[in-house]
């Protein structure tokens, strides 16, 4: 079992009347993805809002034997 990272922003949605809202990137370059769209979509981004979420990658070794 490996840790796997994902990242996620979590702003305050002006579309939706300043309700709470999130975007998730997942992938090899999400951190880099994610700092790309703070920057682009929020006046107010700063680093530290990027939050790190790390969960557990199940392997289940008979779907690798299907097929």
């Amino acid at each position: 079992m490996k840790m796997k990272e994902h990242y996620i922003i979590e702003y305050l949605n002006c579309k939706k009347g300043f309700q709470k809202d999130y975007v998730k990137f997942k992938g090899t370059h999400a951190y880099e993805e994610a700092v790309t769209w703070g920057k682009k979509n929020l006046d107010n981004f700063h680093l530290d809002i990027i939050k790190i979420v790390q969960s557990n990658e199940h392997s289940n070794s008979s779907d690798k034997m299907k097929g």
